[in-house]
């Protein structure tokens, strides 16, 4: 129930505005295979992306790697890989990584923190390292590992069978 009124409060704002943008001009339509696609002027994924983002210079802090260790107890399925917080996520489909991928872009624009993000169909591989520290790994790195680790878990992405 929780997956479908997250999914309709993403996809209801799209569907409403792909549907009044043809009247107001703002559609172009291209015809293929029968399959009729819209796009228009401005992205909403990109528009709500903007509205959170969080132009503070946050405070980084490298951490020892004793520290790193310590952390690494509280996230599950992290690890350090090329001097990078590494992990990778498997989802059901591309639907529901994308879900996910929206929420970790979310946290991140919160954050004014950004990860390196990979995905195929239903795989999502996140790298964290602060590059205005000479790529080591940093509270804040820590700190954004933890909240996407809690999105994860607080959406029940943990029962997807891979």
């Amino acid at each position: 129930m929780k997956r479908a009124i997250i999914m309709l409060s993403i996809l209801l704002p799209t569907i409403v505005t792909l549907s009044h943008t043809s009247v107001l001009g703002q559609t172009q339509k291209i015809l293929s295979d029968n399959t009729m696609f819209s796009s228009t002027n401005s992205s909403f994924i990109k528009d709500t992306l903007d509205s959170i983002h969080n132009d503070t210079i946050p405070n980084y802090v490298k951490l020892s790697d004793n520290q790193i260790s310590e952390t690494l107890n509280d996230l599950p399925g992290w690890v350090v890989l090329d001097g990078k917080l590494h992990k990778t996520f498997k989802f059901v489909d591309f639907s529901t990584l994308f879900e996910f991928m929206f929420k970790v872009a979310e946290v991140s624009q919160k954050f004014n923190h950004h990860p390196n993000m990979t995905s195929t169909w239903n795989t999502l591989t996140l790298d964290y390292d602060t590059w205005s520290l000479g790529h080591v790994i940093s509270n804040l790195d820590v700190k954004a590992a933890q909240n996407v680790e809690k999105t994860y878990q607080d959406g029940n992405y943990t029962n997807i069978k891979s």
